[in-house]
């Protein structure tokens, strides 16, 4: 009688557990440099999420009418969030993961350059009709969680077109500046700039839970080439060249942070993260965010190294 009991216990915990894990969808402009890779890698091991899905975003779009090349592309008939596209299915099919359904984002940002009037027309991208759908299926009680590795254009999209949706929905992006001591933002900073009017949209979204890593709170997790090459060449495969090429392609140099990873290990591993809630910028509606404020950098390499063994042990 006892053992039947201890069963049914053991089941009852097994689905309470499995209703709790945390069902996330990432949304990268993996096309632009090189740390979107690593973070990808990263959530491709975890057993604390679902991943549902890999969503492209565009990235630098201005830039790209003065600038003849932007690292190795040549800027003339481009289309970043196709190049975004492209290494998603690329980084996807090198670790055996293609059946994640990998919808293609938005092509440019919300609105216009020069700013964004309720009423435009809204973009639509399969990118956009996914998040919908998925945030359809979740509730204010189990949220979709959505980590914005680029510009915020996809999420805001989708919210612009079925905004019910925003309260099923818990937002992680990577964004701004923010000094912790003032309590002053700055959104002189890539991701924010490629689509300001998105990044209005979800700070402004009461229904939205929202967290947000900064570049300076990011900026603290580094890597060096030398000691990635060196811990990627142990695997003779093609994610692990791929990872060693990218860093050439995007001329990184040296040393590279690793914004996205930042972000990503900060999901996996909130303990290694800390946080606190602090008001939106002034120019927007005044809120209370989630905020990061500090990150444990090199816990996070190591436990991205061993993520990555473990991967790679899947793949053998």
């Amino acid at each position: 009688m006892m053992r039947n009991v201890f069963v049914l216990l053991t089941f009852l915990f097994g689905i309470s557990c499995q209703a709790q894990k945390i069902k996330l969808i990432i949304d990268a402009d993996t096309g632009n440099e090189m740390d979107d890779m690593y973070a990808i890698v990263r959530a491709l091991d975890s057993d604390d999420f679902e991943l549902l899905g890999l969503v492209s975003a565009h990235f630098n779009n201005p830039q790209m009418v003065t600038d003849s090349m932007w690292h190795n592309y040549s800027t003339k008939n481009i289309n970043t969030v196709e190049l975004s596209q492209r290494e998603n299915e690329q980084l996807l099919l090198e670790v055996n993961r293609s059946q994640i359904p990998h919808p293609q984002g938005c092509e440019k940002m919300v609105g216009f350059a020069w700013g964004f009037n309720h009423g435009t027309p809204v973009q639509y991208s399969e990118g956009v009709d996914f998040i919908i759908t998925e945030a359809k299926k979740a509730s204010p009680g189990n949220k979709l969680d959505i980590a914005c590795l680029g510009p915020v254009t996809n999420v805001a999209a989708a919210i612009l077109a079925e905004p019910d949706i925003a309260k099923n929905i818990h937002l992680h992006i990577l964004s701004m500046k923010y000094d912790p001591e003032t309590g002053v933002w700055n959104k002189n900073e890539f991701n924010a700039r490629n689509d300001l009017n998105a990044l209005d949209i979800v700070l402004d979204c009461t229904d939205l839970e929202l967290s947000i890593i900064s570049g300076q709170v990011s900026g603290q997790l580094v890597f060096e080439r030398k000691e990635t090459q060196k811990r990627l060449s142990v695997y003779n495969n093609k994610i692990s060249q791929n990872l060693l090429t990218r860093w050439d392609f995007v001329n990184a140099g040296e040393r590279w942070i690793m914004w996205d990873l930042a972000l990503i290990e900060s999901i996996i591993h909130p303990e290694l993260a800390k946080t606190e809630m602090v008001l939106t910028p002034p120019e927007n509606l005044q809120r209370k965010v989630e905020v990061y404020t500090d990150i444990d950098e090199k816990k996070m390499e190591a436990d991205f190294w061993e993520s990555y063994q473990r991967l790679m042990e899947k793949l053998h």
